[in-house]
């Protein structure tokens, strides 16, 4: 039985896919979701309150990306934490998602990919690639194109 699932999100179609995914399946198993977004709005929220970081509330109301992925949770009938964190470089992300993961005890990550091919990617990189190279806990990775699109 799942617990806890860890959800990464951007706002990209393939992320948005993501959600959608994570949520079948923590609505199947009664799991609680974690949604993480990198965002420059996390510097200026935890310069607010740099003791305690921004509330649940106040993640919601700055960061739009959260709140729509909150929001779709709650219509489902989904217990979801918002956990928003500072931009970094992809391979950082990957790390980043693959820690709080198993910090929060998740029994895995779900995650969107845009699906650029092999060459692009090696250029640009992808976080999706790089979680499955590092993550300890199973990774779902979601093409935008899945189900319907």
């Amino acid at each position: 039985m799942m617990r806890r699932l860890v959800i990464g999100v951007d706002g990209s179609p393939a992320a948005n896919r993501a959600v959608e995914v994570g949520l079948e399946l923590a609505v199947g198993s009664g799991a609680d979701v974690v949604f993480m977004h990198f965002s420059p709005l996390a510097e200026s929220l935890f310069r607010e309150d740099p003791e305690n970081g921004p509330s649940q509330q106040r993640i919601a109301e700055a960061d739009p990306v959260l709140k729509q992925a909150a929001e779709t949770a709650r219509a489902r009938g989904v217990r979801a934490e918002l956990d928003l964190e500072a931009e970094r470089g992809k391979g950082n992300i990957a790390a980043a998602l693959a820690g709080v993961a198993e910090g929060k005890d998740a029994d895995f990550i779900v995650v969107g990919t845009r699906g650029h091919g092999e060459i692009l990617s090696a250029v640009l990189g992808s976080v999706s690639h790089e979680l499955l190279m590092i993550s300890r806990l199973p990774v779902v990775v979601v093409h935008a194109g899945v189900g319907g699109e």
